[in-house]
């Protein structure tokens, strides 16, 4: 029986966060920048474990979600779950995890972009109360827009 947990991000998990990171998400985001976003706000970021009642099943990170502070509130930069784990609750959970570290900050909003063309997660955003702000155009290094959502914590 697996189940999935959040915990806070610890050093050992950084690999993990690229994997799952460069495999969910559509970026150009080196390693390299991934680490220095990481080491920078770590106590933004969170993990989902997947664990196991069986004993010799290590935990595996399936998810994340990474905060930053941006502009004097609280800013998701990435957040993304293994394929086989979507739909569970699981993106929620770490989003929700990440609104109450920064309420305990005492930020009172956060905001993050999205791609213009991701409809899934779009719809994920506006169902956990963000709000259109407004579009950039070209956000992306392929051209793409980014839409930034913003939700009052």
């Amino acid at each position: 029986m697996h189940e999935q947990r959040i915990r806070k991000a610890e050093d050992a998990d950084l690999q993990e966060i690229i994997r799952v990171w460069k495999s969910n998400i559509k970026t150009i985001n080196t390693a390299s920048d991934i680490a220095d976003l990481f080491h920078s706000f770590k106590k933004y970021f969170f993990v989902a474990v997947a664990t196991s009642a069986d004993t010799s099943f290590e935990d595996r990170v399936i998810g994340f979600v990474g905060g930053a502070i941006r502009g004097g509130h609280g800013h998701i930069s990435g957040i993304a779950v293994d394929k086989e784990y979507r739909m569970k609750g699981i993106g929620k959970d770490l989003l929700k995890v990440a609104e109450h570290e920064f309420i305990a900050k005492g930020f009172d909003k956060v905001t993050l972009e999205v791609r213009k063309s991701n409809r899934g997660a779009i719809g994920f955003y506006e169902k956990h109360g963000y709000k259109f702000l407004y579009i950039v155009k070209g956000y992306y290094a392929d051209g793409e827009n980014a839409i930034v959502y913003e939700k009052k914590i």
